[in-house]
């Protein structure tokens, strides 16, 4: 008898010491996981029990003690009557088993926070309904941000879609883990025909064949380091898109609210939409946003040598001129009221009326030299040939300048005045015409300048149909147009080229740009990681720079770029067309040597 006792003491001693080592092993397991979440919790986490014995369950327990996040307890509640409001975002359920999970599947619709959801009686023989529930909720949902903890056993699992299984949960990045590859899984991706990408398709069947550009570069880069497939959706007429006036989204911004796609990889503008159902990237890189005008007609040849030379530049010739007459004068006059000793024996009367004479001598000598025109007679006087001197030395500065700024002129073709700022813009009081609504938001609204409120007013959304915004502006004019400024610089370079449009420098908004996805999206941080290692290392930065080295070789295959440069009238010059100059050299150098052999003979 003291022998059975002993025994059944072991025995009892033995289950309390394992079942404190597996409460303390869960405990751990669970602190591991949920601690680090629920301290940078966003929001309040809704405890749902069923009743009040719930609360003595170790999990519920070890939340409730969590100080470092906001919760809510429900007690007795039923499930049908549960209240899901836009502000919370997190839930806890207590499942008898997952057959009850299946029942309640309508909860789970809330993609933007996680779901923790305790299984009281979970077995073994319940792991494949479990799986399949998993999928659906990934299918049917969209997101698997949900912990499943089954409350008599140990761990925390959650669900990959892309390998369709179910993994433990090892700590608080364990959900993160498995986006990191996808394993080949399609992704709905969009892009379109924007500055830094072009799509090429068959629009007959509306099929993707193939994409171009740095955009498309990154997509193809971030598909590979995370491992899925780009399958690309046809795009809708408006490329960009965005709110219409009776709520309804358009273009890619609409596709991203109705959670239609995954990622667009295509660069947007990081500003507002109006809508809280679309999320941005890391800041791929930054862009003005410009206005454009029709380029000033070009100045006659008749008058192009009046406008070859700025305005200051002719203001300052001529000031120099007179101002260097009164300083002759003036020399004049000190030298015959000193009685200086002229250096011929001419003597000047100083009778009134020759004053007058010898002062219409000298404005006349003075505007020879400084039209670079020889001098017939030279100043009596030491003084005024130091002057005189001294006045051509400028005198070349200044004809040089004259002449180099001429001949430019008439190399490079004159135009007049453009709007260089948007208040020569406003004064001109055109209308601005854009193509996309998301430029009207806040291009110049808010601001409190005049300049910009006028500006404001005058903007029309207009339909880009065949013929593009920036080829009327070419042709028409009457109106402005508004670009991106990379734009100018790459698939719309040979306007600018070709002098047919006019870039206002002063452009009056710079964003920073980013690729675009529904929010929430668990795919945010992955392709965030991949696109900051792409900046980092600069290689965005070089496939701009070698697309923008291209669009300067494509310049010349436009007609009409060859004919501003008279291409035609090139031709590429051979020793057949030098032959003069190398006859004339070898003639003068057989000149040169007789004559030297003639002086050392007879001298």
């Amino acid at each position: 008898m003291p022998l059975t006792a002993e025994l059944m003491m072991f025995i009892l001693v033995a289950t309390a010491t394992l079942t404190i080592g597996q409460h303390n092993g869960s405990l751990d397991n669970y602190a591991q996981i949920f601690e680090p979440l629920l301290s940078q919790l966003d929001g309040t986490l809704e405890l749902h029990l069923r009743s009040p014995r719930d609360a003595d369950q170790d999990f519920v327990q070890f939340l409730l003690r969590q100080q470092g996040s906001a919760m809510r307890v429900h007690v007795g509640q039923d499930v049908d009557v549960y209240q899901h409001s836009e502000d919370t975002l997190h839930h806890f359920y207590i499942f008898n088993h997952v057959y009850q999970m299946q029942q309640y599947l309508r909860l789970f619709i809330n993609p933007g926070g996680f779901y923790i959801l305790a299984i009281e009686g979970f077995t073994g023989e319940e792991q494949k309904n479990l799986q399949q529930f998993m999928e659906t909720v990934w299918r049917r949902h969209g997101h698997n941000r949900v912990y499943y903890v089954p409350l008599v056993g140990q761990g925390v699992l959650l669900y990959n879609p892309f390998l369709q299984s179910v993994v433990p949960a090892e700590d608080e990045h364990s959900f993160e883990r498995i986006y990191t590859n996808l394993y080949g899984y399609p992704l709905r991706a969009y892009i379109f025909d924007s500055v830094y990408s072009a799509l090429f398709g068959d629009g007959d069947t509306e099929q993707v064949l193939r994409v171009t550009g740095p955009d498309a570069i990154a997509a193809e880069t971030v598909a590979k380091h995370l491992n899925f497939t780009l399958n690309y959706a046809w795009p809708d007429d408006e490329f960009f898109g965005g709110r219409l006036p009776n709520g309804s989204y358009t273009g890619g911004v609409g596709r991203a609210h109705r959670r239609e796609l995954d990622v667009i990889f295509a660069g947007f503008f990081i500003k507002d939409y109006l809508t809280t159902q679309i999320q941005f990237t890391a800041a791929v890189y930054m862009d003005d946003l410009c206005l454009f005008v029709q380029k000033a007609q070009r100045i006659p040849q008749s008058i192009v040598p009046l406008f070859a030379v700025r305005v200051d530049v002719w203001l300052c010739f001529f000031v120099v001129g007179f101002a260097c007459t009164f300083v002759w004068c003036c020399l004049r006059g000190l030298n015959l009221g000193l009685g200086i000793e002229r250096l011929s024996d001419q003597k000047d009367d100083t009778a009134n009326d020759r004053y007058i004479s010898i002062a219409w001598r000298i404005f006349i000598d003075t505007w020879v030299v400084w039209v670079r025109v020889n001098v017939g007679k030279f100043p009596p006087y030491y003084s005024e040939r130091i002057f005189l001197a001294s006045l051509c030395l400028v005198s070349v500065i200044f004809g040089a300048l004259l002449e180099s700024s001429l001949a430019t002129a008439y190399i490079r073709p004159l135009y007049y005045r453009d709007p260089n700022t948007l208040a020569e813009l406003d004064e001109l009081n055109l209308p601005i015409y854009i193509k996309h609504p998301a430029f009207r938001d806040d291009l110049f609204y808010g601001h409190d300048s005049q300049v910009y409120q006028r500006l404001n007013k005058r903007m029309k959304l207009v339909g880009e149909g065949e013929d593009r915004l920036i080829n009327m502006v070419s042709k028409i004019g009457g109106f402005a147009g508004v670009t991106r400024a990379a734009s100018l610089e790459l698939t719309d370079r040979r306007y600018i080229m070709t002098h047919k449009v006019h870039k206002i420098p002063e452009c009056p908004k710079t964003y920073h740009i980013g690729y675009v996805l529904p929010k929430p999206s668990p795919y945010i941080q992955g392709i965030n990681k991949v696109l900051l290692q792409l900046l980092a290392g600069g290689l965005l930065e070089h496939w701009i720079s070698d697309m923008k080295e291209r669009a300067k070789w494509n310049i010349h295959q436009y007609p009409e770029y060859l004919a501003e440069l008279g291409a035609s009238n090139w031709k590429v010059l051979t020793l057949t067309d030098v032959q003069l100059a190398f006859y004339a050299l070898s003639i003068g150098c057989i000149l040169a040597a007789f004559v030297w052999c003639f002086e050392l003979i007879y001298k």
